[in-house]
């Protein structure tokens, strides 16, 4: 890991702490939408469950439109912290601006670099973070948020791992849900647009997997 990765994670947990401290009604209200009126630890559990609240967090930082200004928290966090360097405002720009997407492993090379496939934007990045990209096979089918950091491609904050029989399914749910997004909120917004303001469409579609 780089000088980046370390600032970003430190960036985080204090996103995370300020929202804590001060905007609990908002994490429950969030919480709620997340889980589409669930209870995650009814049919979670251990590292699965784990992995629902590193997501959940990850998603409230980044994605959660907390206002009627559209405001997310890290736009929040970033007006009650004037004194942060350039260097850290600009990562919280990546960060705010990042997406949640679906990929599909392409290829695995014997040192453990990762070709993907992202199947809702058509194009291929090339992970080569080999403590990130352990265990990951010719296949997988997975969404997560991606951020260059120190200069390449890294997972960062969360994955939803699926089963590689659903991607048809999976892709034919997120396009209906992107036709919707189109018809009835942005006539000209973009697949990313969608990504961006419901990216939590990749968590229900995990939910729903899991409790099938």
């Amino acid at each position: 890991m780089g000088r980046e990765n370390d600032i970003r994670t430190d960036l985080f947990q204090s996103v995370i702490a300020h929202v804590r401290e001060n905007h609990k009604e908002a994490i429950d209200k969030a919480y709620a939408y997340f889980w589409d009126d669930q209870t995650p630890d009814e049919f979670l559990k251990g590292t699965a469950l784990s992995i629902a609240f590193m997501n959940f967090e990850d998603w409230l930082v980044c994605d959660y439109r907390v206002n009627e200004d559209r405001e997310t928290f890290i736009d929040i966090f970033r007006k009650c912290r004037p004194a942060l360097t350039e260097e850290e405002t600009d990562l919280l720009h990546r960060m705010r601006e990042s997406v949640i997407s679906l990929y599909e492993v392409k290829s695995v090379s014997k040192d453990k670099h990762v070709m993907l496939i992202d199947l809702l934007m058509d194009r291929e990045i090339a992970l080569r973070d080999k403590a990130l990209t352990k265990g990951l096979k010719k296949g997988d089918i997975f969404a997560a948020r991606l951020l260059q950091l120190d200069g390449k491609d890294v997972m960062s904050g969360c994955v939803y791992p699926y089963r590689k029989d659903q991607k048809k399914t999976m892709l034919k749910q997120v396009d209906k849900q992107f036709s919707r997004y189109k018809r009835n909120v942005n006539p000209e917004g973009t697949m990313r647009d969608f990504l961006k303001d419901y990216g939590d469409v990749l968590n229900i579609i995990w939910m729903n997997q899991i409790m099938s």
